[in-house]
């Protein structure tokens, strides 16, 4: 995954002027691509990716189980969001977000100073254990046979005979796991696959 020239940054949020707890808007050349937040009362944190006027797919929102984790898995959907864009597409949603700001109400009081933005995290969004154990890859009905090389509570790395021929989506059956892993996959290098859960994995 190739990191844009121009990052995303994340900015506290401010509603109404006021602003809100463990809520963030995600930012990329002064346009509003996305938000992380953490509802009040709920457990988990949960994200989303969209840019206005592109359509919004099931894999461009989730929960997460961090602030840290969401901020992976919304660079996963930025990076394949923002290859698709096209400069039509940025500047019809700059025209928006122009449209936008004019009819809020200032509150420039509460708006967050430069300093207090972050940048997206570039690091995993958890540990991942080392590991050589045998597994099996489930789609279609059908099932090959892999290895898991590393395993974290968001992702994994495979390797495979070969590539060819595995989808994008499938299930990965974890040994001595009865449970199985709904997963996507982000990276594919020559007989390796690294994918993302597509659910978050129960402690």
């Amino acid at each position: 995954m190739t990191d844009d020239l121009e990052p995303v940054a994340l900015r506290p949020t401010v509603v109404d002027g006021r602003r809100q707890e463990d809520d963030f808007e995600a930012i990329w050349r002064g346009l509003p691509v996305g938000r992380i937040m953490k509802p009040p009362g709920e457990s988990h944190w949960w994200w989303a990716c969209n840019v206005y006027g592109q359509p919004l797919g099931p894999n461009d929102r989730g929960p997460g189980i961090s602030f840290k984790d969401c901020q992976f898995r919304f660079k996963l959907a930025w990076a394949r969001i923002r290859a698709a864009l096209t400069e039509q597409d940025i500047s019809v949603a700059s025209r928006h977000a122009e449209q936008l700001a004019q009819q809020q109400p200032s509150h420039a009081d509460e708006q967050p100073k430069p300093e207090e933005f972050q940048s997206l995290a570039n690091n995993r969004a958890a540990p991942r254990q080392r590991m050589l154990k045998a597994a099996s890859i489930e789609f279609g009905g059908s099932g090959i046979d892999c290895v898991v090389r590393n395993i974290s509570e968001t992702g994994a790395a495979l390797e495979v005979a070969s590539p060819v021929g595995i989808p994008a989506e499938f299930i990965l059956v974890l040994p001595g796991n009865t449970a199985k892993r709904p997963c996507r996959v982000v990276w594919v290098k020559d007989k390796r696959i690294g994918v993302t859960f597509s659910q978050i994995m129960p402690r």
